[in-house]
């Protein structure tokens, strides 16, 4: 926000705002890095669905350096308040009262306007659902400027074969070009939290057809579910081919099947979906979840 604005902690104590700590709640209260990352988001886009957008630590300064439209969505009513009192003279300014648990993720994109940019502090519980959410709406989307937990932030750039590399880094790694873009002290948030954070930016990659992405993300979820497993095994235990089947699927999709989870990259990843398509496979046994 500019010079002559409120900072973030004055507003919060203006309206008699505290942390809630089952909504996880931690303001950012540095009005710099807030700047900062209003620029990484408006990188990306100029109209910005922003999720949970609390006190309007970056509602402000995407507003006053020229976002076309935001669209905030925030399910504590006090905040609400705050954000409509705050807010309501900008045009581009909207407000959105709801639970990003159970958010129309669609109306919430057409309501932003055309490919909008996502943006956001996450709550650690909710990260993985509004990631791969985002991977589902690529198409309509211009991205992601994120603030997460810089344990995710490691997840989503890791490298196959390192402990990090899993579900998150194959699977969205695939659809979007991650990036670490900075990294946050815990100092910068109102409570402190226990753990340092980063912010990511996300952009849509290579085009997918929505049944190859779909059949692609329940192949990873399944055999990453005995990651340290060789594949010959995972494709024999967590699939249920026999042996004859499992070489046909690794001669087809070029892999080694005495290579692990963890060690196939995302192009491999794709070939193997790609390969288990064509050899359809028993449905999973009672409590062999995905």
């Amino acid at each position: 926000m500019s010079d002559t604005s409120p900072s973030q902690s004055a507003l919060l104590r203006r309206y008699g705002i505290k942390p809630v700590k089952r909504r996880g709640q931690n303001f950012l209260v540095d009005g710099n890095l807030a700047r900062a990352i209003a620029q990484d988001v408006l990188s990306v886009a100029d109209h910005v669905l922003e999720l949970g957008a609390g006190g309007g630590a970056l509602t402000g300064p995407l507003l006053e350096a020229g976002a076309k439209k935001i669209l905030c969505v925030e399910i504590d009513r006090h905040l609400c308040s705050l954000l409509r009192s705050e807010f309501s003279g900008y045009e581009a300014f909207d407000l959105e009262e709801a639970d990003l648990a159970r958010l129309d993720w669609r109306a919430m994109i057409t309501r932003t306007g055309p490919r909008p940019v996502i943006a956001g502090n996450l709550p650690y519980v909710l990260t993985s659902t509004v990631l791969f959410a985002l991977a589902e709406l690529r198409e309509l989307t211009a991205g992601g400027v994120f603030m997460v937990q810089k344990e995710v932030a490691g997840r989503l750039t890791a490298s196959p074969g390192s402990r990090d590399y899993g579900v998150l880094s194959v699977v969205l790694g695939s659809v979007f070009a991650i990036e670490t873009v900075r990294n946050v002290p815990p100092e910068v948030f109102w409570p402190r939290p226990e753990v340092a954070s980063a912010v990511i930016r996300m952009v849509p990659g290579t085009s997918w057809p929505d049944d190859e992405f779909t059949a692609f993300v329940r192949t990873v979820r399944l055999a990453f579910g005995q990651r340290r497993k060789k594949l010959r095994s995972v494709l024999r235990r967590r699939f249920g081919y026999d042996g004859a089947e499992v070489d046909k699927i690794a001669l087809e999709a070029d892999i080694d099947p005495d290579l692990r989870p963890e060690q196939l990259d995302r192009f491999m990843w794709r070939r193997l979906a790609a390969a288990v398509t064509h050899h359809p496979y028993p449905d999973l046994l009672p409590g062999d979840d995905a």
